[in-house]
């Protein structure tokens, strides 16, 4: 007989006691995880009243509440953890994510780059902050904040970035805070104004990706000269087509890897550097990874950096099944209560089936789609069993419709 599965909802109720949500809230945080799991069309205030449960007008006022939403996700993870669904070593994720949003009254509302179009487009942008399990390569968001417009003075987005990044790794707990390796963040985030904060403030490697023509230094180990003046610093300019000065490292797969310490002239900062090579369609393709830790390995920063694109499955998802891009508000505090809440649901989907699937040998096979077409089966049953006489629910006859629950769903 397989064992008893534990859903999102059993999930969610274990681990809001050890929180500090107030009972109200945790009521209505359950009711509305049931719902955004049921509901199967667009997920804004107008369906989700449809199914039951509170009005439209109760889900308006609930989303303009503040929710301590990291608090929410860290204690889902310490659960997995202890649960030993997930490892210990892990890395914070920032990456941003384009929502699109038509009007012109909903707040920052602007052009944004679009990954997926590969340009810039009129909409909302959200930044998130995820925590990526090492071991098992799977992501967990912590939090998501909107990117505004107005900004004062010179700050700049990518300032908007880093306090970000900061004010989340400030509400880790510090059992988790010692678990993380580094901050990873691709091309973009590879600015003073964005790795000074993380690394000094947040003291915290961070490991990213330069331009194919960054300008990089050798450092000068040679003798003293002993002349007056400041001591020589640099030995010339870093070759990114001759590798003779850069240590060779042996590589499984079919790139070739070198390595050196070298300053970043960008970065105003001594980093480490891994140049990845492989034959490409018209030539040679170059790829510099860096970490702002010099003594980090090379085939560390290498792992470290491949475990930042886990984070792009919970946009994914979020996208398709969770209805991130479907908030009906205008309200600045009502968007972010929905991104979160639609990256939380998924979070919590992931968990069930993290520990469904523990006992099997494999990566896991994770399907948002499957706990969504799930939890509608169960809901309708529930439904239909709630008309008939006496006190009937789908727990009751488990075994019965056990097969009447697994109904379209794929992974099963």
């Amino acid at each position: 007989m397989a064992p008893k599965r534990t859903t999102p909802f059993q999930i969610l109720a274990a681990l809001l006691p050890g929180t500090s949500l107030r009972s109200t809230q945790a009521a209505y945080l359950q009711v509305l995880l049931v719902l955004w799991l049921v509901v199967p069309g667009r997920l804004n205030f107008t369906n989700l009243a449809r199914y039951g449960g509170p009005s439209e007008r109760t889900h308006r006022a609930w989303f303009q509440k503040p929710m301590p939403w990291v608090e929410l996700n860290t204690s889902l993870i310490l659960q997995m953890q202890d649960q030993q669904c997930l490892g210990r070593e892990s890395i914070i994720g920032i990456d941003a994510v384009f929502i699109d949003k038509n009007g012109r009254c909903t707040p920052g509302v602007a052009q944004f780059w679009s990954g997926c179009q590969q340009r810039s487009l009129s909409g909302l942008e959200g930044s998130c902050v995820t925590w990526v399990d090492l071991d098992t390569q799977q992501p967990f968001p912590l939090s998501i904040s909107q990117t505004p417009t107005d900004l004062p003075g010179e700050q700049t987005r990518t300032d908007v970035y880093a306090q970000d990044t900061l004010n989340t790794l400030a509400q880790l707990p510090p059992a988790m805070r010692e678990q993380v390796l580094a901050v990873v963040g691709d091309a973009y985030y590879a600015k003073r104004k964005f790795v000074d904060p993380v690394a000094d403030e947040g003291q915290l490697p961070f490991v990213g990706k330069l331009r194919r023509d960054a300008s990089l230094k050798h450092l000068y180990f040679g003798p003293r000269t002993g002349r007056r003046g400041r001591p020589k610093k640099y030995d010339g300019q870093a070759s990114l087509s001759d590798f003779s000065r850069w240590d060779v490292l042996p590589w499984m797969d079919a790139c070739t890897a070198y390595t050196t310490v070298v300053y970043a002239v960008g970065l105003k900062r001594v980093v480490r550097v891994v140049a990845l090579l492989w034959p490409g369609k018209s030539g040679m393709t170059l790829e510099l990874l860096f970490s702002t830790d010099p003594t980090m390995d090379a085939g560390t920063i290498v792992k470290l950096y491949r475990a930042r694109f886990a984070m792009e499955f919970p946009f994914r998802d979020g996208k398709q099944f969770a209805g991130l891009g479907d908030c009906q508000s205008r309200q600045a505090q009502a968007l972010h209560f929905h991104w979160n809440m639609a990256l939380h649901s998924v979070s919590v989907a992931r968990a069930s089936q993290l520990m469904s699937q523990r006992q099997r040998a494999g990566p896991l096979v994770f399907s948002m789609e499957d706990e969504k077409r799930r939890a509608y089966n169960e809901f309708f049953a529930d439904r239909i069993l709630s008309l008939l006489p006496g006190d009937l629910t789908c727990e009751k006859f488990a075994p019965q419709i056990a097969d009447l629950l697994l109904l379209g769903v794929k992974a099963a």
